[in-house]
């Protein structure tokens, strides 16, 4: 009997060893900030002064450049989008913004994929990556075991236990984070190293997206929609610009289109889809604006920025800019490709 208690305190405190070395290294992974996207500690610098945010996926994340945007629109504002991120990562960032600093309008970026996807299918990637963005162990913690299933506690260990070891060698080597490319949130796209198809006649209406909404993401749109408007904030629709390679190929991105329309005319919002800027191919080729068929690169979202920022002043004076684009996506299609 004494050996098995010696036994089975030794088991429990060799799992509290190694849970602890765990966590510890977990920490040095998240105050150190070596991924770019990292940027808890630059929030918490600008905390009080945001009074703009841009809030997306990765359509969002490469295309919002505060530092083209604000000397024009007046704002000082910050991107809080990020790679995969969900509704749910869009609410919890946006909620941990508002409640610390003068916010008073929030572009939400929306795309054919942000009310379509399916968290439990695609994987808790998008998570992980909000998750490393978060401040502090109890915020970490609160997340963690709201936003991931019990099924994925195994591979977010791994993941995060894997990154503190190699964040903890990196310290030790003495090697600093490096945020240079960073702009307020923003993170410009690397080298382009794919081509594009441009075989319009062959490539055209040959990708067809998924159309059911996810209740999921149903549900975390209006909590950011309660949320703002809680708080007295402008929330603003944009669909950022695809490459005309990926226009080409889409066939049902009028669908996604009237989805947002409607729900923007229903909840008495504004919404803009850059698709449909009857200027768009001659202002952003894809030989030199896109990263890849989804992405600008940082020209590409530079330009994009400054013409935002443009459109948007004339909208603020109650300029009506409808003109200045496409009715649908057929007409666009038929202006572009002469379908």
């Amino acid at each position: 009997m004494r050996n098995f208690k010696k036994i089975l305190l030794t088991c429990v405190a060799f799992v509290l060893l190694v849970g602890l070395l765990s966590i510890g290294f977990m920490e040095v992974y998240f105050r150190t900030e070596y991924d770019v996207f990292q940027d808890g500690s630059e929030r918490d610098a600008l905390a009080g002064t945001i009074d703009c945010l841009y809030c997306g996926a990765s359509h969002g994340y490469r295309a919002f450049k505060p530092s083209v945007i604000d000397p024009i629109l007046g704002t000082r504002s910050y991107n809080l989008s990020g790679a995969m991120m969900t509704m749910q990562g869009r609410y919890e960032l946006l909620r941990d913004e508002i409640e610390r600093n003068p916010v008073k309008q929030v572009y939400l970026e929306v795309s054919f994929g942000t009310m379509t996807r399916n968290r439990v299918e695609e994987g808790p990637e998008g998570d992980l990556y909000t998750l490393a963005r978060l401040n502090g162990f109890s915020r970490r913690a609160d997340y963690f075991f709201r936003c991931f299933s019990v099924e994925e506690y195994p591979d977010v260990y791994r993941q995060f236990l894997s990154l503190g070891i190699d964040a903890a060698l990196q310290l030790f080597r003495g090697q600093k984070a490096d945020h240079s490319r960073r702009d307020r949130g923003y993170v410009p796209a690397g080298i382009r190293t794919m081509e594009f198809d441009t075989n319009y006649t062959v490539i055209f209406h040959s990708k067809k997206y998924p159309t059911q909404i996810d209740p999921y993401n149903q549900e975390y749109l209006d909590k950011i929609l309660a949320l703002c408007q809680a708080h007295d904030i402008e929330v603003i629709l944009v669909t950022t610009p695809l490459s005309k390679t990926a226009l080409c190929q889409s066939v049902n991105l009028q669908y996604f289109y009237e989805w947002y329309r409607d729900f923007a005319k229903e909840r008495g919002l504004r919404f803009y889809d850059f698709n449909l800027y009857r200027e768009k191919e001659r202002l952003f080729p894809d030989e030199t604006m896109f990263y890849d068929t989804l992405h600008f690169n940082d020209e590409g979202a530079s330009l994009f920025s400054r013409l935002f920022a443009e459109l948007m002043v004339r909208a603020d004076s109650g300029e009506d800019l409808s003109d200045l684009f496409f009715a649908t996506y057929p007409a666009m299609e038929d202006a572009v490709f002469g379908t």
